[in-house]
């Protein structure tokens, strides 16, 4: 296919990436940590353990923590290979997933922000869940829920205890509040200490903060993965010879420079009766239109830097995984999601805070999409 952009011809490839069943390994990490306690077979092949630690860092890519790897000796120094962990590679997607064992397109979390089929609104899924029922709007049981009867404890802060997201991923857990390293670290300790045998779960999003204000090559965000380097050395020293160690993320960071934004004007033909969502990596497009004219509009401008993909494609390459019939009007009518370096914004919702970000996820790209996968203790 070709199109005319700058004056130019260019070629445009539609063949899209395909994620294929089983290629999201989040989707086996709580899982088998739990089937490692039973002593059962699991996704992770992980051997029996009495305990196992699983932690979970918000924005640290296997391109992200290569990069700088002389900064985190003690996690490079462990067994880690590199996974795809999840798409969209967006946290509400990539936490529901790892909390349930099933793909976006089963517990309906489809990226950052979808639209609700029922009222036409654009939901905001790390923030904006609090007022809905989320035992509908994701109806898959946690793996707290399906293995009540093993010893847990989920350790995050205090100020995500009673959000909607909370709600609806980590239903059935024990909700155990820590806001820094030493009190994870505290948190840890007690949990061995009073379970001799058990699962426990340390969600970490430092580095994903750091990265949005400052970028995955700035001090600041170095400076995040030296202490979580820290902090696994310490959980290193607490593990027993029978307790085993996860860590791995949700998604890795793209810093995309301000040269990179691609603003679309609010009158553009390419918005034209067109309601945004996702995220600036991933925009899902709601329209009354015909979604292969909406389709062709865009490919006919922006097909030479971004894949765009209709729902019936993005769903027959996989990028959500089997999607349940309820929740197929979440989806966007068509998907944008950039091919290298950029981010797309919509002129009339874009607000200063979203454009002022530098590291940037939710995308296709390796960078965004493959996370390491850490291997510790009786698990290595």
């Amino acid at each position: 296919m070709r199109s005319e952009k700058d004056g130019a011809s260019v070629t445009v490839s539609t063949i899209l990436p395909v994620i294929r069943p089983g290629d999201r390994w989040l989707a086996g990490v709580l899982t088998s940590a739990f089937n490692s306690i039973r002593g059962v077979d699991n996704r992770l092949t992980l051997p029996r353990a009495r305990r196992a630690i699983v932690v979970l860092v918000d924005g640290l890519g296997s391109e992200n923590l290569k990069a700088h790897r002389a900064h985190a000796r003690t996690l490079t120094g462990l067994a880690h290979t590199s996974v795809l962990s999840n798409f969209p590679s967006t946290t509400a997607s990539s936490l529901a997933t790892l909390a349930t064992g099933a793909d976006p397109g089963q517990t309906g979390m489809l990226g950052y922000a979808i639209r609700n089929p029922e009222t036409g609104l654009i939901v905001n899924q790390l923030s904006g869940l609090d007022d809905l029922d989320t035992d509908s709007w994701q109806p898959v049981p946690t793996v707290w829920e399906s293995n009540a009867d093993v010893a847990s404890d989920i350790v995050s802060a205090e100020r995500y205890r009673t959000s909607g997201l909370t709600r609806a991923i980590l239903r059935g857990g024990n909700y155990v509040s820590a806001n820094t390293y030493p009190e994870r670290l505290a948190r840890v300790e007690q949990f061995f200490q009073s379970n001799e045998e058990g699962v426990i779960y340390v969600y970490i999003p430092e580095l994903d903060q750091a990265a949005h204000s400052d970028g995955v090559a700035s001090d600041r965000w170095v400076g995040r993965l030296e202490q979580l380097d820290g902090f696994v050395s310490e959980v290193m020293r607490i593990l027993g010879p029978h307790d085993g160690l996860l860590l791995t993320a949700d998604h890795g960071v793209l810093d995309v420079p301000n040269s990179k934004h691609r603003i679309v004007p609010g009158k553009s033909a390419l918005l034209d009766g067109v309601q945004t969502g996702g995220e600036p990596r991933f925009l899902h497009l709601y329209s009354e239109r015909d979604s292969t004219e909406l389709a062709e509009a865009w490919r006919a401008v922006e097909g030479g830097a971004a894949h765009i993909a209709t729902r019936a494609e993005a769903i027959a390459a996989g990028w959500f995984g089997e999607v349940a019939p309820q929740f197929l009007e979440r989806i966007g009518d068509v998907l944008v999601t950039p091919r290298g370096v950029a981010v797309y914004y919509d002129e009339r919702t874009a607000t200063t805070q979203s454009m002022a970000m530098i590291g940037q996820h939710g995308g296709l790209s390796t960078t965004e999409t493959h996370v390491p996968l850490v291997r510790a203790g009786v698990f290595a």
